[in-house]
């Protein structure tokens, strides 16, 4: 299936690691040009070498995504670079591991302007620049948190919640200019964000999904390529889940026992 995305630009933040790694790897070997950023240089300078290794060639900056200046002259270059912007995925984000009465206010600000100021700058590029091609997607990156938070990551739950909300929001704002805007819920993924957590109760958290194991960050950059590509030209305003049947039944693990 073509998905069609030659010529096409996408960003990435969060892009170095992880599921953003993931997603700009399989956007640019479908063709698409595309640019990462990540908070440090050193990462970004790491992923944009493995790339090329693989015969890919990316656009990187370091970026502090809370940064209003900093994100929207990032866009100004990747726009002067590639000639437009097509595709935004806000994809970085932090999760500080406090309960919510134990976080102190500059992490649970920090948080919010990292992981949720970061989708509004988002939304306001995709109505100046990706407006400007007549179109596109904006892709924002939710959470099973959104959906059922856990004691002990209250702030990253809250601002997850408040992507969720805005992604239906900016789909009705951002529609008459042809932009969709889509969130994404991943279950959990072996990334270096949950390596602490997989390697203290992997079995406990692959029980929670009917698959009965993690995800890997290539399963959800498949969701994305389709997301992303005119085969899901009329999905807009909601948030898919990709959690391996995360708690799709109070029991999942009953079946495999």
């Amino acid at each position: 299936m073509d998905v069609n995305l030659k010529n096409k630009v996408a960003v990435v933040t969060g892009g170095t690691a992880g599921i953003g790694y993931a997603v700009a790897e399989l956007f640019a070997r479908e063709g698409a040009q595309v640019a990462i950023c990540s908070s440090r240089q050193a990462n970004v300078e790491s992923a944009l070498r493995k790339l090329a290794g693989k015969g890919l060639s990316l656009y990187g900056e370091a970026l502090d995504v809370s940064s209003r200046k900093g994100t929207f002259d990032f866009a100004d270059r990747v726009e002067k670079h590639f000639g437009g912007i097509d595709v935004w995925v806000s994809n970085a984000g932090i999760m500080i591991e406090k309960k919510i009465i134990d976080t102190p206010e500059d992490l649970w600000q920090k948080t919010m302007d990292v992981n949720l100021k970061s989708v509004y700058y988002g939304g306001l590029i995709a109505a100046d620049k990706i407006r400007k091609r007549g179109g596109g997607v904006l892709i924002n990156a939710a959470s099973f948190a959104s959906l059922m938070p856990s004691v002990g990551s209250g702030a990253y739950a809250a601002s997850k919640a408040a992507i969720a909300n805005m992604t239906r929001t900016l789909a009705g704002e951002l529609a008459p200019f042809n932009i969709r805007v889509v969130g994404f819920i991943p279950g959990i993924i072996a990334t270096p964000m949950t390596a602490g957590w997989i390697e203290r109760k992997g079995k406990v958290l692959a029980s929670q999904h009917a698959l009965n194991r993690v995800g890997r960050a290539d399963e959800i950059a498949n969701a994305l390529l389709f997301l992303a590509s005119d085969h899901a030209s009329f999905i807009t305003g909601t948030c898919m889940e990709i959690t391996g049947g995360k708690f799709c039944v109070q029991n999942p693990s009953d079946a495999w026992t």
